[in-house]
């Protein structure tokens, strides 16, 4: 299973994502694919924090409809066993002397609770979490 970072998720939104993202997902099972609670937070932060306009709601529905569909049943909420984790997760980094987002220590928190990797393009955000990393953009696949 593998859990989906919010780049990622910008990435599939693109009119024009990039190739090697393309053929990473075509070679991936969609079934095994996850996205968080946190990751629609982000997203729909970013989209509100856009002028209001017929860009933002397009982006809106697009974006409303795309999890609904592609997603249904394969989102992750983040819970108090998620939790756990975060506190963990973010004690380390911190010091490790490498703090971590909130946003970012949640995410990892809900992969390692339920055993999966992270795909994203932003390693160092991950690294040391004790989750394994993908490169969806690295033709080789691992981060």
């Amino acid at each position: 299973m593998i859990l989906l970072d919010t780049n990622v998720l910008s990435e599939m939104m693109r009119p024009e994502p990039a190739p090697a993202v393309i053929e990473w997902l075509n070679e991936t099972d969609s079934g095994s694919l996850y996205l968080c609670s946190i990751t629609i937070g982000e997203i729909e932060y970013g989209l509100h924090a856009m002028p209001d306009g017929r860009r933002r709601d397009d982006l809106s529905e697009r974006f409303d409809t795309f999890v609904s569909q592609a997603f249904a049943l394969r989102v992750l909420s983040y819970d108090d066993a998620a939790a756990l984790h975060y506190g963990r997760i973010m004690a380390a980094r911190r010091s490790e002397g490498r703090p971590l987002s909130a946003p970012d220590g949640q995410i990892a928190a809900i992969a390692r609770l339920h055993g999966m990797r992270v795909a994203t393009r932003n390693a160092s955000d991950f690294t040391g979490t004790g989750v394994e990393l993908i490169n969806p953009w690295d033709t080789g696949g691992s981060a």
